[in-house]
């Protein structure tokens, strides 16, 4: 459906914090908190009951949307975020165990649906910002496992793009830093790997004042030695 279908920025945000509950209840006081946070409860709750009518209208389902006591929830619908977030907790668990095929499997899936940072009409809300951290959170924690899956099943090239991925949505990331040097190391990009290393040091030292950890220092040994005996290395 097209935005305008909504007729409202509010209406679009009522439902995006439905959607978001996983077909869970949302209790109306934290619906009204949220949405119309300046407004006094009477004339909160009439504007609350507009939207959910006009949701209705526009989903063409009077069923889409549910009264259960003092909480409202909407379902019969499918929601991207709670596909990526089941994709994503199904990867991690797989992490957990070793299943490293798995993880790449749901990481794949998970990546495809993440089309965008979540946005909403209140973009600058409290609300908004707080789920778009978590979502943004979860997929990094989730490319780095990727990464790491890659490399355990010799994919150094997939594992070379998770990585990077991942130390860009989160640039202090020690084992996206480490698997970002072992999917160039395997690749023979032995200097990348180095400069990788390099800066990571570096912007820590700047920003932090520490060193990188002893398994990281490890690796780039492991590799420094690979390059000057002139063979390649195992990270």
């Amino acid at each position: 459906m097209h935005q305008d279908e909504w007729r409202t920025g509010k209406t679009r945000d009522l439902v995006r914090l439905l959607a978001l509950a996983d077909s869970h209840p949302v209790r109306v006081p934290a619906l009204l908190e949220k949405l119309w946070p300046d407004a006094g409860d009477a004339a909160a709750r009439n504007r609350l009951r507009t939207a959910a009518s006009q949701v209705r209208r526009t989903v063409g389902d009077p069923c889409c949307l549910v009264r259960e006591s003092d909480s409202l929830r909407l379902q019969h619908v499918w929601v991207d975020v709670s596909a990526f977030r089941a994709l994503a907790t199904r990867a991690q668990a797989a992490a957990r165990r070793g299943a490293s095929a798995e993880v790449l499997d749901n990481a794949r899936a998970a990546q495809e649906l993440y089309r965008g940072d979540f946005e909403a009409h209140d973009n600058d809300s409290d609300w908004a910002q707080e789920e778009r951290s978590h979502l943004q959170k979860r997929l990094q924690e989730m490319l780095c496992d990727a990464a790491i899956a890659a490399l355990d099943l010799r994919l150094p090239r997939e594992a070379l793009d998770f990585a990077t991925w991942t130390v860009e949505l989160e640039p202090t990331s020690e084992a996206g830093h480490r698997a970002l040097m072992q999917a160039h190391a395997e690749l023979g990009e032995v200097a990348m790997a180095l400069r990788v290393f390099e800066t990571y040091r570096k912007n820590l030292a700047d920003e932090l004042g520490v060193d990188p950890s002893h398994q990281t220092q490890e690796l780039h040994l492991r590799i420094l030695q690979g390059f000057t005996d002139g063979g390649a290395t195992s990270a």
